[in-house]
């Protein structure tokens, strides 16, 4: 079976952007595009990206240019954005189960956990939220 991985918005932005964590990203997406890992996210993943590209310019992190080549970049990447019933009636499952106050990540998560793909985050207070930890949770903060 092949192995399929959901990347939080908490790592594909380092992947794109010099950060902390670009060294792990990095592993993890050149990794998966080189042995044709399938990649899901939510169908709004895009524009979750985008929207933090869209603050780091306001932070004057990265210029509009930079941002705007990141998130070129990012929509060319080979993921299969999921929209189905079953993810948002999930996705509200899931954030009852771990008290999340929005959708956002358990969105990602719902997603992961009805593909049955790896979850990767570097979302420290997000992995701390998740008692009892789903088996398919993966911090690369831990990489």
């Amino acid at each position: 079976m092949t192995r399929v991985l959901c990347l939080d918005t908490s790592v594909w932005i380092p992947y794109l952007v010099p950060e902390i964590y670009q060294p792990q990203a990095r592993i993890i997406v050149e990794e998966a595009l080189s042995l044709n890992l399938r990649l899901v996210a939510p169908a709004f993943a895009w524009a979750e990206v985008g929207s933090v590209l869209r603050k780091k310019t306001r932070m004057q992190v990265i210029t509009t240019e930079e941002a705007q080549g990141f998130f070129e970049d990012f929509c060319e990447l080979p993921i299969d954005y999921i929209e189905v019933e079953e993810i948002r009636a999930k996705t509200w499952e899931i954030a009852e189960q771990y008290k999340l106050p929005t959708l956002y990540d358990a969105a990602f998560l719902a997603c992961a956990e009805s593909i049955s793909a790896e979850f990767w985050t570097a979302d420290a207070a997000l992995v701390k939220q998740l008692i009892p930890r789903p088996g398919y949770l993966r911090e690369m903060g831990k990489m």
